[in-house]
């Protein structure tokens, strides 16, 4: 026999197990009661907080597993961006009323991080460009040049 036929009847014997064969173990442990486990429907963001930067999962697919006196385990597939915390705390003290109403915490983020510059200079530019928020990010976009 051909080495490669002896090891594929080692891989199933040692249970290599595919997704296929993972969704019908978990069906088979859920039918005898011992884990319950379901899709989440329309998930459309997942963030895992960390001290300095949290990971954001856009659009994941996530099932919950429900395992008796072992609490509930989230499992999260997708695509992750980093992005540090600092950036995303708005601060709205700096935030102040502009001639054509309020520069608002959202639009000055929205700014700052589109143009990769700092809040302040976010809500300087919407200032200057009177709350344009494509204005605002061309200059600042215009400066870096």
């Amino acid at each position: 026999m051909a080495k490669w036929h002896k090891l594929k009847k080692m891989q199933q014997k040692a249970g290599k197990s595919g997704p296929k064969d993972m969704k019908r173990m978990m069906k088979k442990l859920s039918k005898q009661g011992q884990m319950d486990f379901e899709e989440l429907e329309n998930v459309e963001e997942v963030i895992i907080k960390q001290a300095d930067k949290e990971i954001v999962i856009e659009k994941p697919q996530v099932t919950r597993l429900q395992m008796p006196g072992q609490g509930e385990v989230f499992q999260v597939v997708g695509t992750g961006a980093e992005r540090s915390k600092a950036s995303e705390e708005v601060e709205t003290e700096g935030v102040e009323s502009s001639e054509e109403g309020e520069i608002s915490p959202e639009d000055a983020q929205l700014v700052a991080s589109q143009a990769g510059v700092s809040l302040e200079e976010g809500i300087a530019a919407l200032k200057q460009s009177a709350g344009d928020l494509a204005k605002a990010i061309l200059l600042l976009k215009q400066s870096k040049i």
